[in-house]
């Protein structure tokens, strides 16, 4: 798990940027929806994201398409979000995934995740869990909900913080904010639903030219 800990911060440091894309209701029932994401993650490739986390689903195809997904973007660094059960961690062991990250701190899946090698990203929310992550060996971890948590929550954090720990801000982060919550003390940022159907926008590609 280290190694991709460190592997994951090495990229971030270069774009301290991750755009998450959820599937939409009936994905693996209508065909249109898959051509449609593997557009979208092209566009956003072309714009010159990075990393892309692709929300997890216990349709048995999912597999398949992350599978498609990595052999067609390989310049992308892919991830998996919303990793909250046994299900959804057995799911990902096959597909030799960088990263994905979990909404909240679940003990028992963290410790299945080290066991299998896994990087699963804790969902941080209060001092008790960022402590029970560190002493895991976690040196990364997701501030989760940024937006509600506010800059109070982070600078709590850096209080306790060892001097690797990494901080990702995930939930309401809007990408005409992302160059001021940078400087807030977050080390990379988590864009999602806030980015309107993940195209890339005015703001999105101003701070991409300058990042």
């Amino acid at each position: 798990m280290e190694v991709k800990q460190n592997n994951l911060i090495k990229s971030l440091r270069i774009q301290p940027l991750i755009v998450v894309i959820r599937l939409e209701n009936n994905f693996f029932n209508i065909s249109d929806k898959r051509e449609n994401l593997l557009l979208k993650i092209e566009k956003l490739s072309n714009c010159g994201i990075k990393n892309i986390e692709i929300g997890w689903d216990s349709n048995p195809e999912w597999v398949n398409l992350i599978l498609q997904i990595k052999k067609k973007f390989k310049s992308i660094n892919i991830g998996v979000a919303s990793i909250t059960s046994r299900q959804s961690l057995d799911s990902i062991r096959s597909l030799d995934i960088n990263y994905s990250m979990s909404p909240y701190f679940n003990k028992e899946i963290h410790l299945k995740a080290i066991k299998y090698n896994q990087l699963v990203i804790p969902g941080i929310s209060n001092i008790e869990n960022f402590k029970e992550a560190i002493n895991l060996g976690y040196k990364i971890v997701k501030i989760y909900p940024a937006s509600k948590l506010g800059v109070k929550f982070i600078n709590e954090l850096q209080g306790f913080k060892k001097k690797d720990m990494f901080f990702i801000g995930a939930g309401g982060i809007k990408s005409k904010n992302l160059k001021s919550l940078l400087k807030l003390g977050y080390d990379a940022l988590v864009i999602g639903k806030e980015l309107r159907n993940q195209k890339p926008d005015k703001d999105l590609k101003i701070w991409l030219k300058n990042c």
